[in-house]
């Protein structure tokens, strides 16, 4: 079958749109339309983009009339579709898209990244191949200043440039990635009370079903995280995170637990430092800030070891956790 007999579309969720302004969020829309336009030249039909958001209906008109001012090109190019989620947290907003969608291939993106040109056909290049049922974009943060460089050094995401076996090492990127609509239909991202989780048990998924995780170098940024309260929030999250990955598929046993945040502690800290070391020259970060972007690092990580550990001693309840509105993705 040749590649643009498939039919295709997009599902873009909203909650982190908080979190940027309506001129960010308008570079990654028409960076969108660029390479929906760039597709049906060579044949694709036209395609849906689903905008899946947490509000009511409401809601919906003002989204509607934002995204028409931000990015009319999208317009032209693509059927738009709004779909309601009150309450709705992040992966529900992403999988509240799906039965809107009606095209061979689900692409996921979110509302706070931005496709690199050829970002599109290197995504549904590898449909081309029946066998494949899940593909994985290459996702990396922008970086302007001291703490978005920081944040680029020790996320979890790759860098821009260079870090292609760490790129492979990555489970879903859940604003990155697209699945064959039959089979995310009948497994949709997870329900966790977890930040970040779904993405994670979604790969586990997959894998048990028999299907290979296909990573292209379809090539998105997405913006950084702003500020000292995000860092701290983010930093407990993601050792709260880590707790639930591990007793979901590790050990719900207590010692294990306890056990797992202090190995992870020390993992966490050897792998910041050979970052950092390793990559803050390509980043253009001066010598004299990379040993402070090493101790905020280390700090980090720090924090989301005692994130990890209180929950997993018990000192905090499993609580579903919400994305602050002083907080992006």
């Amino acid at each position: 079958m040749p590649l643009n007999s498939l039919s295709y579309c997009l599902i873009l969720e909203m909650e982190n749109a908080r979190s940027v302004d309506l001129e960010e969020v308008s570079v990654g829309l028409t960076a969108l339309a660029r390479e929906i336009g760039a597709v049906s030249s060579l044949g694709f039909a036209r395609p849906q983009v689903v905008f899946s958001h947490g509000g009511d209906d409401a809601d919906t008109l003002l989204l509607r009339s934002n995204i028409a001012s931000a990015a009319s090109q999208l317009e032209q190019v693509a059927d738009l579709i709004f779909a309601a989620c009150p309450g709705g947290r992040y992966y529900d907003l992403k999988n509240n898209g799906i039965p809107a969608t009606d095209g061979d291939v689900v692409i996921f993106t979110d509302s706070d990244t931005v496709v690199e040109s050829g970002w599109l056909s290197a995504m549904l290049g590898p449909f081309q191949d029946p066998a494949t049922v899940a593909v994985n974009g290459y996702t990396y943060l922008y970086y302007d200043d001291f703490m978005s460089r920081t944040f680029a050094l020790i996320w979890f995401f790759p860098m821009a440039q260079k870090d292609m076996r760490f790129a492979l090492k990555r489970a879903i990127n859940a604003n990155n990635v697209a699945f064959r609509r039959d089979w995310i239909a009948n497994h949709p991202f997870p329900e966790n009370n977890g930040f970040k989780v779904s993405c994670t048990l979604l790969m586990r998924a997959l894998e048990r079903d028999g299907h290979k995780l296909v990573s292209a170098n379809a090539r998105v940024y997405h913006h950084p995280p702003r500020g000292w309260r995000f860092f701290r929030w983010r930093a407990l999250v993601t050792g709260r995170d880590a707790d639930r990955k591990f007793r979901e598929l590790g050990s719900p046993h207590r010692g294990r637990r306890i056990a797992k945040s202090l190995s992870r502690w020390l993992t966490m800290s050897w792998r910041t430092t050979r970052r950092v070391v390793r990559h803050a020259r390509q980043t253009g970060m001066p010598v004299w800030q990379i040993p402070m972007s090493l101790l905020v690092g280390l700090a980090f990580y720090s924090l989301a070891f005692w994130g990890q550990f209180s929950l997993a001693v018990g000192l905090v309840h499993d609580e579903i956790e919400v994305l602050p509105d002083f907080a992006g993705g």
